[in-house]
């Protein structure tokens, strides 16, 4: 596997061609590695970007004009090779095109550029997708950070806490089996209704639970917190949130302008590592056979046009 260095003297990076994955987190003054390294036991990847599709789509099925495509959960960019197209002091940047392989189950020419910069103790990630193709193309993007848990202690039922800049309560969709769960069986979600880019998440078709934050600001992380599986907060009031070690101190966060955050640690919260995810996309609600360009919270791009966004990682 072919990886690329970054450092500014603060901070120390190593990013894979393989899905321009960031696989490293380090301060140049301490050896403490920050990002999850991938372990098949929990979970074997560290950083990947979700593309074209976040979450799971219904029965792996799609839908373009009809004819059904298969496309597994978060996507195939992570599993593409991107070619390195800058190189420079506190910044790479890598490419990603459309494929043969890649046309079989998402037939639109995309092609998809990653960013990295280093400012201080900051790490921007941008995002560009442009559409080289002649037809509209729908698509989603999301990050999938995973970070240790600072001291992670096996025989503690306690590992940090979470803090956001929302106010209390988080709202979180159930998300059973890795599919929105629909409000009720007397209201189905109506497939062939255009959602794209909603932004009136009120019309989101799923149930919701709160998640109180204690009056401190600060989420517990329990052997409990994620018996949900993950924390789905689509109401869009969360752009900055931050892992706490078990003392309470800032550890990293996750600033972003996304209207999805998602939270998620293996095996009910027991793993030594949470995944702060900022998303542009979201799964199929459970029986969802509609087209993929009205699938929630998917962007609709026109032949020839680029659309771009960015997320930082702060170590603390």
């Amino acid at each position: 596997m072919t990886t690329h260095s970054l450092s500014n003297g603060i901070l120390e990076l190593e990013i894979s061609a393989h899905g321009a994955e960031l696989q490293s987190i380090r301060r140049v003054a301490c050896p403490m590695e920050y990002l999850w390294q991938g372990d098949a036991t929990y979970w074997d990847r560290r950083s990947p970007v979700l593309f074209p599709n976040v979450g799971k789509v219904w029965q792996d099925t799609t839908y373009v004009e009809g004819e059904p495509y298969t496309l597994h959960q978060h996507g195939f960019l992570r599993d593409m090779q991107f070619q390195k197209i800058v190189d420079e002091d506190r910044h790479l940047a890598f490419e990603c095109c459309a494929d043969e392989e890649s046309l079989k189950v998402y037939p639109f020419d995309f092609l998809v550029r990653i960013d990295y910069r280093l400012l201080r103790n900051v790490i921007t990630v941008e995002w560009t997708v442009e559409n080289r193709g002649g037809q509209e193309m729908p698509f989603q993007i999301g990050a999938h950070p995973g970070f240790n848990y600072p001291a992670y202690d096996p025989d503690h039922t306690h590992h940090g806490y979470l803090s956001s800049d929302a106010p209390s309560p988080w709202q979180s969709s159930r998300c059973d089996g890795g599919f929105i769960h629909p409000i009720s069986a007397a209201e189905p979600f109506d497939s062939s209704a255009p959602a794209a880019v909603s932004s009136d998440f009120s019309e989101v078709p799923t149930t919701w639970f709160p998640i109180e934050i204690p009056h401190d600001g600060l989420l517990p992380l329990t052997n409990t917190t994620f018996d949900c599986d993950t924390i789905l907060e689509m109401t869009g009031h969360i752009h900055r949130i931050t892992l706490h070690d078990r003392d309470g101190r800032p550890y990293v966060t996750i600033r972003h302008k996304m209207p999805i955050t998602a939270i998620w640690s293996p095996c009910g919260g027991r793993a030594p590592f949470i995944c702060l995810e900022p998303w542009e996309g979201c799964c199929d609600p459970e029986g969802y056979v509609g087209e993929f360009r009205n699938r929630h919270y998917t962007h609709l791009l026109q032949p020839g046009q680029k659309w771009h966004t960015s997320y930082d990682i702060i170590i603390e």
